[in-house]
């Protein structure tokens, strides 16, 4: 699983207790990929509309192909009345004209063409004939699926797993998707991939997942390279393999898809399975975040704040931290919130800071504790340590190790009350078990200090080192002091 590092990370100084809030993040599987896309990218009006089209039109016009399909419509031809209903709703040959072609596919889907009736529904569930009818759209949808049409399977599964039009059920939704891939349609292939995946509707198998998104694949898939290069980088279902993952992500930002460009982007930043590239990195996030990908544009706005793969735009950054927020990404609401609090590029306003915090806080749990620092420090509120707390704990049952660490210093510390010891020593060593290096320095402290845990230079020291060898520096000045401390003692 690729995991990042929010470089806007809150400083706090509790009391003199030296504070370094680190967070990790874990990106995991891209659920849209898997079927946010569903409801809203069908493609059957478009596919079959085209093949209407090239089917034709290297021998006879436009105009010809409508009079061609109006004379096998008027003798009974349910598939002329189809093609003239999709004709009519694109405007292929004759002007658009939707009233016209949602008769048309009334009349098909009376002839029993199944394929006029998820036409039909797909309208209703756009509302492009007035307000959206997911209701009516999911009516149509059953229809045209009981009479075996493999998108309306594929479509009536996925208004099943989001719940629009009817009852969320994910165990419906696997059985209709199911029933498009075993029809062989390839977004419905790609789509029970997921729900094995994820265990959707099923029980989770991951290297059932891997032979379906190659079956997509083979079948001309361009969405599935990118699930299936996360579960071969991630060994999931299989072996790992990062140089195969590699390759899936570059066929598919090759063809422009979003997601391939940003995982590019990650490996190139970190330098996983490539040789470090930050304008590498640069490129192909600056590609994804062009064309709206909210987390290509968080990941783009860094790079403009730090300076890395380009020189430093702090209005840059900004802007495209201000886009990827407003699509809802809370790493890029959670480094506003920290901008606001200490006016960087922006007018200071700790009011903000606290809004834009609590709105990242709902996936980001990480916001929890720079809000929670807020009340602690009293900085644009009124002090508030129980508040803190409570936020901090948020934190740490969400599985934020910084809540771990910052309760921990609450707890060291008292504050509005008596000291705590002993449940200090219990968060330090919660945070260090999710490898949290200030957490590994705290306890060094504990044992150094003998404040939290029993005096033992010798343990201290241990602590230290693990902390200074994952590049925390006040560990390694505390780790040269102690050592220097040993040393003289033993010469005594």
């Amino acid at each position: 699983m690729r995991i990042f590092l929010p470089l806007l990370c809150l400083l706090a100084v509790a009391n003199g207790l030296p504070a370094h809030a680190v967070s990790w993040q874990a990106s995991g599987s891209e659920k849209e990929l898997l079927l946010t896309k569903g409801v809203g990218g069908l493609t059957l009006l478009h596919n079959r509309a085209g093949k209407i089209h090239r089917s034709t039109r290297a021998e006879i016009s436009k105009s010809a192909v409508i009079t061609s399909l109006n004379a096998e419509a008027l003798a009974g031809n349910a598939e002329a009345v189809f093609g003239l209903a999709v004709a009519h709703e694109m405007g292929h040959g004759v002007p658009r004209d939707l009233p016209v072609a949602m008769e048309l596919y009334e009349k098909a889907g009376e002839m029993g063409l199944a394929a006029a009736y998820n036409n039909l529904g797909e309208i209703y569930r756009q509302g492009k004939h007035g307000a959206p009818d997911a209701e009516k759209a999911r009516e149509l949808y059953q229809i045209a699926a009981d009479w075996g049409d493999a998108w309306a399977q594929n479509n009536l599964g996925l208004l099943y797993l989001h719940g629009i039009g009817v009852a969320r059920n994910p165990k419906l939704a696997f059985y209709w998707v199911k029933g498009a891939a075993m029809a062989g349609l390839m977004q419905g292939i790609e789509n029970l991939a997921g729900l094995y995946r994820d265990g959707v509707g099923v029980e989770r198998d991951t290297s059932r997942s891997r032979v379906l998104y190659r079956k997509a694949i083979s079948l001309g898939s361009i969405d599935a390279h990118v699930p299936l290069g996360e579960l071969l980088e991630n060994g999931d279902g299989g072996e790992a393999d990062l140089a195969a993952a590699i390759r899936h992500y570059r066929v598919a930002a090759g063809e422009g898809h979003l997601l391939g460009n940003h995982y590019l982007g990650t490996l190139y930043e970190d330098g996983v399975g490539v040789k470090r590239d930050l304008e590498l990195a640069f490129f192909h996030y600056e590609r994804a975040a062009r064309r709206g990908l909210a987390r290509s544009q968080f990941a783009l706005g860094r790079f403009y704040l730090l300076g890395q793969g380009t020189e430093p735009n702090l209005e840059k950054a900004i802007r495209l931290y201000k886009a990827a927020a407003k699509q809802g990404n809370a790493q890029a609401l959670n480094d506003l919130g920290v901008l606001y609090e200490n006016g960087r590029g922006v007018p200071q306003s700790y009011e903000l800071a606290l809004e834009f915090y609590t709105a990242s806080s709902a996936r980001f749990p990480f916001a929890l504790t720079n809000a929670g620092l807020l009340y602690l420090n009293g900085r644009g509120v009124r002090q508030d340590v129980d508040l803190a707390k409570k936020l901090f704990q948020q934190a740490s049952e969400r599985g934020e190790p910084v809540g771990d660490v910052l309760l921990g210093k609450v707890y060291l510390q008292g504050f509005n009350e008596e000291p705590n010891p002993g449940e200090a020593a219990r968060m330090f060593l919660l945070a260090a078990s999710k490898g949290v290096p200030e957490a590994f320095y705290l306890l060094g402290y504990c044992h150094e200090s003998g404040r939290c845990l029993g005096r033992n230079l010798v343990k201290a020291r241990d602590f230290y080192k693990m902390a200074a060898d994952q590049g925390y520096r006040e560990a390694e000045r505390a780790l040269r002091q102690l050592e220097w401390r040993l040393r003289t003692q033993s010469n005594n």
